[in-house]
């Protein structure tokens, strides 16, 4: 059971490049959150984000690191991440999964929030198809992150590539980063003119199950544009987990004026029957100040196994990771030395 948040703050941090650019653009919003932090080793990073407190993790060799490398450099920084979510009540934990930074430091971060005695959530981006030299770490990153959070919101980031096929690859990354951002936003959007907010406490409700949660996302601006939306979520779900499986959902509708009651509950009532499951518990949410196009996002929860189990094939054989498992660090003497990681 979710308890109010009547007091305590809702901290977001973003880690790494793509956590860092999603959680900047959600700081601009009206939303349930009251602060944001961002962490990284790259100063970059930290000089594009705006609306919170940056700790840059300094990294004194000029190469590619795996994510054990970027935890040991975080040690002499444990007493800062502590202090940044000291005071927090809920802590979102955003981060892209696959490179070092955001697998390294997500786990870590989620981590010290739950010892700071904060509901950790992480919310993992999970990198496209043709990024295969990123998926084991992915996969472990993953599985770390859901052993060390309350809850994981999982998002795939092919799903966001089949929904834009025509992009370049320049344009595929912010594109991607910044749909994230804008189904977050309106999951946990303040109350306005323009807006049917779920609240957090609804929120949590849906991820604090057991399993993973899966974030679908797809846009369409066709006649029947909710419930194509819709119908296209669902199926870009299916690739990922059984989606019989979910037994908590919220169904996010973001588009313009003309968003009608009949359209929500249309979508309320299918998406028990497109996922195949007519148990499945169902909130919802709206915005009205989208195009003319409707996005649909499905925040979906209770899902035992996903596709991103293959991503680590020893724990697939094994049972367990064993492979950068226990949260280890490494920081020998020589480093600068050592064969960059892909």
């Amino acid at each position: 059971m979710t308890q109010p948040l009547s007091s305590g703050e809702v901290l977001a941090v973003g880690i790494g490049s793509a956590g860092i650019r999603i959680a900047s653009a959600l700081s601009t919003e009206p939303l349930q959150i009251d602060r944001f932090a961002y962490v990284s080793c790259d100063r970059s990073d930290l000089e594009a984000a705006s609306g919170g407190e940056g700790l840059l993790i300094d990294c004194p060799v000029d190469q590619k690191l795996n994510p054990s490398m970027v935890r040991g450099l975080a040690i002499p920084y444990l007493g800062s991440l502590r202090e940044m979510v000291g005071n927090a009540r809920v802590v979102f934990v955003i981060a892209g999964l696959g490179g070092a930074v955001g697998s390294g430091l997500a786990p870590m971060v989620a981590q010290i929030a739950g010892e700071c005695g904060a509901v950790a959530v992480g919310v993992a981006v999970m990198p496209f198809d043709y990024e295969k030299k990123l998926r084991f770490y992915a996969g472990i990153a993953l599985r770390r992150l859901r052993s060390t959070s309350k809850g994981v919101v999982v998002i795939d980031n092919e799903m966001l590539l089949k929904a834009s096929p025509d992009v370049t690859l320049k344009e595929i990354y912010t594109i991607a980063n910044e749909e994230v951002a804008r189904a977050l936003g309106c999951l946990l959007s303040k109350p306005t003119d323009s807006s049917i907010p779920a609240g957090v406490n609804k929120v949590l409700g849906t991820i604090l199950q057991e399993g993973y949660s899966l974030l679908g996302i797809a846009t369409s601006g066709s006649v029947d544009k909710t419930e194509d939306a819709l119908a296209r979520t669902v199926i870009a779900m299916s690739r990922i987990a059984e989606t019989k499986e979910a037994s908590h959902a919220v169904v996010v509708l973001s588009g313009d004026a003309s968003l009608s009651a009949r359209e929500t509950g249309m979508a309320v009532k299918r998406l028990g029957s497109m996922m195949n499951n007519q148990s499945i518990d169902v909130e919802y949410t709206a915005s009205f100040n989208g195009g003319s196009e409707m996005m649909v996002s499905v925040l979906a929860s209770g899902f035992r196994r996903t596709k991103y189990d293959e991503y680590d094939p020893l724990a697939a054989i094994f049972g367990t990771n064993v492979i950068d498992d226990g949260m280890d660090t490494t920081l020998l003497t020589g480093l600068e030395r050592i064969e960059a990681c892909d």
